[in-house]
């Protein structure tokens, strides 16, 4: 697997894990770092992009 392919796939698990916190509870501080952390994953990706 392809570093571009785990990390979209680390992408993915971290936008269900937040969806989900979400579903539960919308006002729980957890989705705040689930938030932040996704957006750290999407910022590798791009700069991944802008790479290649």
């Amino acid at each position: 697997m392809s570093e571009m392919d785990e990390l979209n796939k680390q992408i993915e698990t971290k936008r269900k894990e937040m969806y989900a916190v979400y579903e539960k509870n919308p006002t729980d501080p957890n989705l705040l770092k689930l938030s932040q952390s996704l957006d750290k994953l999407l910022n590798q990706l791009d700069q991944m992009l802008k790479k290649s």
